[in-house]
């Protein structure tokens, strides 16, 4: 019985073990290999430690946690047993998505919970017992003073983009919610960088002797993405992206900008210009940006021009081009915009403009992010 029993369980994603209803939901997904974030994360994570994970964006991190606490889940015990906090609606959708289907063949039931939709709705979900909630710190918070939603037996708590989550003002309802849950409790933090007040967390909230899982930091992007600048002056922006569409054919572009009004009125040109495009920003409302979302994933939109909103929990299948028409602001949103493309070991291209105002902060940014970066030509043709 007990061979019977081993063999049912010898089942292995890369050099990982992993019990059946994992690999049916891993093969499911398309997943054959490991990343090395999870091969390094995985591990210690299934043994109960604490860890602090700081790896590039798109390396597969919520895998990385997801596998370890689906399979540590009881889906016998409907009450809330593990909670992942996120910094964005859109990366809460998106974690919630995939746990759900790592945890699809074991039955758990995970529960988004989020700020700009309905929160009936989202109690409604935890009244009928999910395992898992997966939510903003703000939402989260609220319905926990509501007491709607319950910690006292949670056994695994996970912090996903620590550093977004103090960037965006976050951080004190976060130590208030991990406030909130049992001591005895397993805590993980993942970031791209790792700021005094995200240490300060670690100090005080996790075990002196948790894992520390750094994925090649000194390259802040991954290999499988092509970066490539070029210099245009401002004015010329719109005929330097029309001239590259037409150089690269781009069946889908993702384009970021600073502000929301930058985004409409490049959306407005483009579409004047007969291009199949969309915005996305925080001025619209949370179904109209699903909606967006989930027309571009599905290919119905060709060109997105979106703000910061889309820079990180975004994820999209094959996403082969980003462009940052407006220079990002700093290394970290550069690394999290480009990010939306290169994922998961596909291959995908960056463009950045970097207009006559941009030399200096482009280089402060191209010093700190690593890879190699392609200076294009252009030959700007043809009217505005």
């Amino acid at each position: 019985m007990q061979a019977v029993l081993a063999a049912s369980r010898a089942h292995r994603f890369g050099e990982i073990e992993v019990p059946v209803t994992i690999a049916r939901a891993l093969e499911r997904m398309g997943y054959v290999q490991p990343t090395e974030v999870q091969s390094r994360a995985i591990p210690p994570l299934r043994s109960g430690r604490d860890l602090i994970g700081q790896a590039q964006t798109g390396t597969g991190k919520t895998a990385a946690f997801g596998i370890p606490m689906v399979e540590k889940i009881d889906p016998a015990q409907h009450h809330v047993q593990a909670l992942v906090l996120t910094p964005t609606r859109e990366l809460c959708v998106q974690v919630t998505d995939e746990i759900a289907r790592l945890g699809a063949f074991r039955n758990v039931v995970p529960v988004a919970i989020y700020g700009g939709s309905s929160m009936e709705k989202q109690i409604a979900g935890l009244r009928r017992g999910a395992h898992l909630v997966v939510g903003t710190p703000g939402r989260v918070l609220d319905l926990v003073r509501r007491g709607e939603l319950r910690l006292d037996r949670v056994h695994t708590v996970i912090l996903d983009e620590a550093d977004r989550m103090l960037d965006m003002g976050f951080i004190v309802d976060v130590e208030t919610i991990l406030a909130r849950c049992p001591r005895q409790r397993q805590t993980a933090l993942f970031s791209a960088t790792m700021p005094y007040a995200i240490l300060r967390i670690c100090d005080r909230f996790m075990d002196r002797d948790a894992e520390q899982v750094s994925v090649r930091p000194e390259v802040r992007t991954v290999d499988t993405l092509r970066q490539l600048v070029y210099y245009v002056a401002e004015q010329d922006k719109v005929r330097a992206l029309i001239e590259l569409t037409e150089e690269f054919g781009f069946d889908r572009l993702l384009v970021f900008r600073h502000t929301q009004i930058g985004v409409d009125r490049l959306a407005a040109t483009l579409k004047r210009r007969g291009k199949n495009v969309a915005a996305l920003h925080g001025g619209l409302s949370q179904r109209e940006r699903a909606g967006t979302l989930a027309s571009f994933k599905a290919g119905k939109i060709q060109f997105l021009v979106a703000t910061n909103v889309a820079s990180r929990g975004l994820d999209i299948t094959d996403l082969p081009y980003v462009v940052n028409y407006d220079l990002p602001e700093d290394a970290d949103t550069y690394v999290h915009r480009v990010g939306r493309t290169g994922r998961a070991g596909k291959e995908g291209t960056a463009i950045t403009f970097v207009g006559e105002w941009d030399l200096d902060a482009w280089d402060a940014i191209k010093a700190l992010v690593g890879g190699e970066i392609e200076e294009g030509e252009l030959r700007l043709y043809g009217p505005v």
